[in-house]
């Protein structure tokens, strides 16, 4: 990704005011992993070339070179958290990490695995402005990984650790107000803005043809489809969708759409569904959603939740676990339903209700529609984002 070059127009006295801050994006998922944080910086760089100097610090998946703005580093294969692939600890990738800090004045971090975390402790210790933007709260990563025996002990010190990194922020960005309570009484002692995530709501619009729609991605037109989108992991729970989907009548004229990737074991038990499309990552991911007939969120963790939003921009109607700010945008009965986490019997009875109202379930997904054209915009959040970074600077 290229920052365009500053302007010179001749002036040997530039003010500073007019050079580009330089800014370094961390993060710990990048191509060919497109998830709700590769999306939020892919709409956030395309919106402030001209305002930063843009690097990017992130993880290797394949082949890919190092450009002047893009820097790989490493990662481990044998240690992968809820999809995240840690960076491998190696003196070369602490090189690259360091060298990426000193040459930048603010660290914009995305969390939440090991590079992130490693860089807001870097970025302190070299006297760097720090923002991260909280995607997810880092300890809700490790629930699930974390020993029953002693759980609540466990769960208290990763919170403590998490704690620990986020101070080292100037600022963090969270996603919606009930975030920051949630850090305050964590022990958060920064500052905390909120920034709302948004939508391109032209390229996420109702499928004008679901029919063709359905066909062009290689689905018979009578089918029915529901769907999810996103990483796949076990705090994603999209083994309870796929619990609820088993328990559904009419299995020969429905298909389970998986649009996205991650933990092995959990791809492997959906393929083994006949009736279950997996997709891997896609970067036309409208394409799939617009082909979805009801799409499902079982996460029992979120924050935002980018492809809730994104599947409510297709005018889709909408059954989610009630967690995090989604609790807050999907109105039950208007835009919406949700069904108790884990409870595939639950989620089944909402879905067939879906099935058996279509023109209930084209009511919610059409107010789902208006509710994100309404609420929910990249040029608003970007803009507000961009004076947060500002405003660490003192450039207000």
């Amino acid at each position: 990704m290229k920052s365009k070059k500053i302007a010179n127009n001749g002036s040997k006295h530039q003010s500073k005011k007019h050079i580009k801050p330089k800014l370094l994006i961390v993060a710990d998922t990048y191509e060919p992993k497109v998830d709700g944080t590769y999306i939020f910086m892919k709409e956030f760089i395309k919106r402030t070339t001209n305002d930063f100097d843009i690097s990017l610090l992130v993880p290797r998946y394949r082949n890919q070179k190092d450009t002047k703005h893009l820097h790989f580093v490493d990662v481990s294969k044998r240690f992968v958290l809820s999809g995240y692939s840690n960076v491998a600890i190696s003196f070369r990738n602490l090189r690259k990490t360091i060298k990426a800090i000193k040459e930048n004045e603010i660290i914009f971090i995305q969390g939440p695995a090991l590079l992130s975390f490693f860089s807001m402790f870097l970025g302190r210790r070299y006297k760097k402005k720090v923002v991260s933007y909280l995607h997810v709260l880092g300890w809700e990563l490790f629930e699930k990984f974390l020993p029953i025996k002693f759980f609540d002990f466990f769960l208290r010190m990763t919170r403590r650790m998490s704690m620990w990194f986020y101070n080292f922020n100037d600022i963090v960005c969270i996603p919606y107000a009930g975030v920051r309570r949630e850090l305050v009484k964590s022990g958060l002692n920064c500052r905390a803005e909120v920034a709302n995530l948004g939508v391109d709501i032209k390229r996420f619009s109702p499928s004008t043809h679901k029919a063709k729609s359905k066909t062009a991605i290689g689905i018979a037109e009578h089918i029915q489809v529901i769907g999810y989108c996103g990483r796949v992991s076990k705090e994603k729970n999209v083994l309870t969708l796929l619990e609820g989907f088993k328990k559904l009548r009419g299995q020969s004229d429905l298909v389970l759409l998986i649009v996205g990737d991650g933990d092995p074991e959990i791809m492997d038990e959906l393929r083994r569904q006949s009736n279950c499309v997996c997709t891997g990552f896609v970067d036309d991911v409208e394409k799939y959603m617009q082909a979805m007939d009801i799409f499902v969120m079982p996460s029992l963790t979120e924050t935002t939740s980018l492809a809730t939003l994104e599947a409510m921009s297709c005018g889709l109607p909408v059954i989610s676990s009630k967690v995090g700010f989604i609790a807050s945008y999907l109105e039950k009965g208007f835009n919406g339903e949700f069904f108790p986490r884990e409870n595939s019997t639950m989620l089944s009875i909402k879905i067939e209700k879906f099935l058996r109202e279509p023109l209930y379930a084209g009511g919610l997904g059409h107010n789902a529609r208006r509710k994100v054209a309404y609420s929910f915009s990249w040029d608003r959040s970007v803009k507000k984002i961009s004076r947060i970074l500002k405003k660490v600077l003192g450039e207000t």
